[in-house]
């Protein structure tokens, strides 16, 4: 038996089977809440009557029921919460500290050169001279209350006002190093376990 069915381009005769197969396209779910409205309702911010409408709804509603179960896992699944951000960045800001005669910075790569700067922050010290060519930079860590070994890897950054950043690491004894720094002001950024350490306003020559 052929239907008269109403279509974007007019009126078309279509069969039973064809016919039957649209209608429950257009038909399927039209009674159910919306994905957003079940959420809610999971969430239990919804008013009491409608939480009693579609509650009563889902009772005879195979999909809202198997989509509230999906929504219950998801919510019953434990979330990872990562570190504050603030947290992890905080920033310790070191200053410069004028050497005691005579004291000694073995630890430093290339020590021995008195035109060494020392930084101190809490309880890290930073001692900086300068690299074994024009433009380097070398450093070492030290820090009271962590290993030297846990520094290993950890990012340098020397950050100039204009230009690319220069980036190395620490070595599992806080030394790190420097190469082609031009001639300017830097800031100095250290990664630590507890913060980000930094050197305002250091000049390289």
């Amino acid at each position: 038996m052929l239907v008269s069915m109403q279509t974007a381009g007019g009126k078309q005769m279509v069969d039973d089977d064809t016919f039957e197969s649209v209608l429950r396209q257009s038909l399927y779910r039209f009674d159910c809440p919306d994905a957003h409205t079940l959420g809610e309702y999971e969430l239990d911010v919804l008013g009491a009557s409608e939480r009693t409408r579609i509650a009563s709804h889902a009772v005879d509603c195979a999909e809202c029921t198997a989509e509230l179960a999906v929504l219950r896992a998801f919510l019953a699944t434990p979330t990872r919460v990562p570190e504050p951000f603030v947290e992890r960045a905080r920033r310790i800001v070191a200053t410069l500290l004028t050497p005691r005669p005579g004291l000694a910075y073995g630890g430093l790569r290339g020590a021995g050169d008195t035109s060494m700067r020392i930084y101190e922050a809490d309880d890290v010290t930073v001692t900086l001279g300068p690299g074994s060519t024009r433009g380097g930079l070398l450093g070492l860590v030290v820090t009271g209350d962590v290993e030297p070994a846990a520094l290993g890897g950890r990012e340098v950054r020397a950050v100039p006002g204009e230009g690319s950043v220069v980036r190395a690491r620490l070595d599992d004894l806080g030394n790190f190093e420097l190469d082609n720094l031009s001639p300017g002001a830097y800031a100095l950024e250290i990664d630590l376990p507890h913060g980000v350490l930094v050197i305002e306003e250091l000049r390289v020559g």
